[in-house]
Parts: structure tokens; sequence; C-alpha cells
């Protein structure tokens, strides 16, 4: 435990850089186009360390940063299910499971959960109709191969689901994620990651609003990430993680009474994240975390601090393990509780 005078150093820098902030908003942060839901990252342990996980193995397999970790190397079972406590009746439900495929390959199964309640539903007159609810899913299937120790890569194929109103059908679309992850050094990773390719959500709102409009098509923003990861010693890690987001999408329609038409022009959004985060186990049974991420870069710098711990619990039989995280949303506007439960079979 020589290690414990240094390690609050780290975590303390990172809440003194991260404490202030100022809270600026646009529509082309994670909460402005499709998808939103699956881009606040996946698991306490990944969302403690600010999602900065594209290269970090030491926590598990968690393909849904890199396809690649699909190829970790376990001879058992990895079972993580979770949920995130938000505000304004939102709900956040992770489930992720790992398969070793001897002699060098693997295979993770991942669902994520995105609802929103009681949203209070009005006629035009004003008055209470009934009280609606939105659902989205994302399920998850990553592939991972070990070409030698130093070199990995996965693919992954994403389903996505989304139901936002009774009378509105639901929408469905594949999404590709690919990744790979090169270990050089003995205590250096390097990861790259990129997601969401050709994902998107297909909306007929015709016998919603009695118009022909079957082909809104809304696209998630591609995700292009890189990152590296240091372990110092035995129990303490470092991760830092830059990605690079692009998004096509359509202005509203605007109408030009000379022409008698309607035109729509096509825009493209560039942002720019930086993500880093730490994890150092105190004791055998006592894992701290801390993390932030600096969202859209060049356009004030909107900082997201993190922090959580995990809990190894002391029985042999499934290994269980109690994972918890402490966040603040992208918008600023509130936190977030995440809780989590590992078990080995």
């Amino acid at each position: 435990m020589k290690y414990l005078k240094s390690i609050p150093i780290y975590i303390l820098l990172i809440f003194m850089t991260f404490g202030w902030s100022n809270e600026l908003f646009s529509q082309e942060k994670s909460g402005g186009f499709a998808g939103s839901f699956s881009r606040m990252g996946f698991s306490p342990r990944g969302m403690a360390m600010g999602n900065a996980m594209t290269s970090v193995v030491q926590e598990g397999s968690y393909s849904y940063y890199n396809p690649a970790f699909a190829a970790i190397k376990s001879d058992l079972i990895q079972i993580d299910a979770g949920t995130a406590l938000l505000p304004f009746d939102r709900r956040l439900n992770m489930l992720h499971s790992h398969f070793q495929l001897p002699p060098s390959a693997g295979l993770s199964l991942s669902v994520l959960h995105g609802s929103v309640g009681k949203i209070d539903g009005r006629d035009l007159n004003g008055y209470h109709t009934e009280n609606l609810s939105t659902n989205e899913f994302q399920v998850i299937s990553n592939f991972g191969i070990r070409f030698s120790q130093s070199i990995w890569a996965g693919i992954g194929l994403k389903y996505n689901i989304a139901r936002y109103h009774p009378k509105l059908p639901t929408s469905s679309g594949l999404g590709i994620d690919a990744g790979l992850l090169i270990h050089p050094f003995p205590k250096l990773r390097l990861g790259l990651n990129v997601q969401d390719l050709l994902a998107s959500y297909r909306f007929n709102t015709s016998d919603l609003y009695g118009t022909d409009s079957s082909n809104n098509q809304e696209f998630f923003p591609v995700r292009m990430v890189a990152g590296a990861s240091y372990q110092i010693n035995k129990i303490w890690l470092i991760s830092l993680d830059i990605e690079h987001r692009r998004q096509s999408y359509e202005t509203l329609p605007v109408h030009d009474e000379q022409s008698q038409s309607i035109d729509r022009s096509e825009k493209t959004s560039v942002s720019h994240f930086l993500r880093t985060g730490t994890s150092y186990q105190l004791h055998e049974r006592f894992t701290l975390r801390a993390g932030a991420q600096i969202n859209e870069l060049g356009e004030g710098n909107d900082l997201q601090p993190a922090a959580g711990f995990s809990i190894h619990l002391p029985y042999d039989a499934l290994s269980p393990s109690i994972d918890y995280s402490f966040l603040r949303e992208p918008s600023g506007l509130s936190t977030m509780h995440v809780f989590a439960i590992r078990l080995n079979l």
C-alpha cells in the first residue's frame, strides 16, 4: 500500500480542474441526435472513469467501448447487470455477457435500454388525455479475435429499436462497430474504435399526422475514438480517450414563395470530446475510480466529472462485485447514479 499517498493527488486534480464549469449547450451534443441514450456510457466502471475505456481491458470485457475487447481471455462467463437512476422519469438499463471461444476468440452480447415515462399527453384543447412513454433498445453482438498477444481486433453489430408513440410504428435499424487493440509495451495499451456506422432510425408518421412522411430517416452520429491506457503498477491505471464525432442532418424546410417550393438543406456537424480516467485498487476488496469528459472541445469545453467504486465481495462462488458511479449529465442540469452487479459463472 505504499502508493496510497500518491493516488489521491490525481483524483483531487480531476475534481479541482472539473469542479467548476460553464454549462453550455448545443444541438451537436450527445442529446441532439438519434440514439442519444446509447452514448451515455456503459456500466458504473466505465462511466466512473469518464468513459475513457477504448483501451482498458483491466476492468473486464466491456466491448461496448471497443469490439476488440470481446477477445479477452477468460475461463469464466462474465455477467454484468446495471441500472441508472435519473431525474425526469428517465431510466437507463444495461445487461452484458462475455463468452470465451477457444482458442483465441470471444463473443460479447449486450443490451441497452433507455426510457422516459409519465409524459403528459394532452389534446388540442389542452386537456390531459393519457400518460405516454418512450422506449429505445440497442442489442449489441461483438466478436473479437486475438491475432497475437499484442494485437486484438473485433467487429460488432447493433440492432436499434425505438418506440416513441402508440400510433407511430416501431423504428429499427442496424449499425456496425469495428475496433482494434494494440499492446506495444508491457504497461501501455492503445485502442481505436469506429462506432455506429450506417446506424439510423426510420420513421413513418403518415398515420399519426395524416401526411405522406414515410421517408423520415435520422442517422446516428459516426464516432471515431482513439485511446491509450497506462498501467502504472499492479493497482493503479490511468487512461485517455479522444473522440471525433460527425453527423449529417437536414435543416428545417424553408418555403420559397417565388418558386412555390420547399427546400431542405443538409449540414454536417463535427465535434470532439476528450476523456480521462483512473482506477486504483485501495484494497483487494475495494477499487476506487474517477474521471471526466470534456464535451465540445473549442466550444466552451463543457466538463462532466465522474467518480465511483467497486466492492468485491468475499465469496469464491461467482466472485460477485457491486459497482457504483456518480456523474454529471452532459447537459449539466442534473446528475445520475449508476449501480451494477457483476457475476462470474
